[in-house]
């Protein structure tokens, strides 16, 4: 309680915070950001053009027979679908352009890479927690900002971001290249494809939306914070890290309170 009464004596920035937390996030707690606009704004783009990349380009993989009773209104909707699969990979790929650009020259991407950058912890937490699973540990390795499924995922992310704009482009200027280096573009996208899709379904979904806890959808994508509870069990190193030192708790920690005004959003330190 006296912790709290001397948080709120210290307290700095005040802002209207959106109306849309006025739904998702409770007054009068603190919370911890995990995304900051720029970083939900890449995210949600890249979003945005997977869907339309995954229903655009599987497609083509509908047998012909399906496709008779679409009768001379076939050829108008898949020229559309190759327009719409090319623009949203363009997009795709400008969006990973301004990310790496977002890494090397933003402070807040700099902050994000330097986290997320491997480190021998990573393993020995992965094996601890593989140990944990199978009951050999009481309890889970204690979490950075990034544990070393994040880690893994982006690396993923970046790689197979990477090889599908590169066979994509190749494939895009077909007549430019050999038979040869087409047909292993062709091989390569589409087994990427099916590998992305069943990353996305089988871990990320079920990580960030479909564990118990968090189903049926986790909103830190959208309001890009999670409270106090959540960020001492999920991420207690960087917690402790941040409560700590105070310029940490200027980036990472807001309070939302509730006013005439509506509810506000409030950087502080401790």
């Amino acid at each position: 309680m006296e912790k709290e009464q001397e948080t709120k004596k210290k307290i700095t920035d005040v802002k209207i915070s959106d109306s849309s937390f006025k739904t998702e996030l409770e007054a009068d707690k603190l919370y911890f950001i995990r995304l900051n606009l720029s970083e939900r704004v890449q995210h949600l783009i890249f979003v945005i053009c997977f869907i339309i990349l995954v229903i655009t380009g599987f497609m083509t993989k509908i047998p012909k027979d399906m496709l008779v009773w679409l009768g001379g209104a076939g050829k108008t909707v898949f020229y559309y679908r190759s327009v719409l699969h090319r623009t949203a990979g363009v997009i795709m790929i400008l969006t990973s352009v301004y990310h790496i650009y977002y890494l090397i020259f933003k402070p807040a991407g700099r902050r994000w890479l330097f986290a997320m950058l491997p480190k021998i912890k990573d393993i020995t937490d992965m094996i601890s927690n593989i140990r944990y699973y199978l009951g050999l540990e009481d309890s889970p390795p204690e979490f950075d900002r990034f544990c070393y499924k994040h880690k893994l995922e982006y690396g993923a992310l970046f790689a197979g971001t990477t090889l599908m704009s590169v066979t994509g482009i190749l494939m895009w200027t077909e007549n430019h290249w050999s038979k040869f280096l087409i047909d292993i573009s062709t091989l390569v996208h589409g087994m990427e494809a099916i590998l992305a899709c069943l990353a996305i379904m089988a871990w990320h979904l079920y990580e960030v939306h479909i564990r118990p806890h968090k189903f049926p959808i986790d909103h830190m994508w959208l309001t890009g914070v999670i409270d106090e509870e959540e960020m001492k069990e999920e991420y207690p190193i960087h917690y402790k890290k941040i409560m700590n030192d105070p310029e940490l708790q200027k980036i990472y920690t807001e309070v939302r309170i509730l006013t005439d005004q509506g509810l506000k959003k409030i950087n502080f330190t401790k």
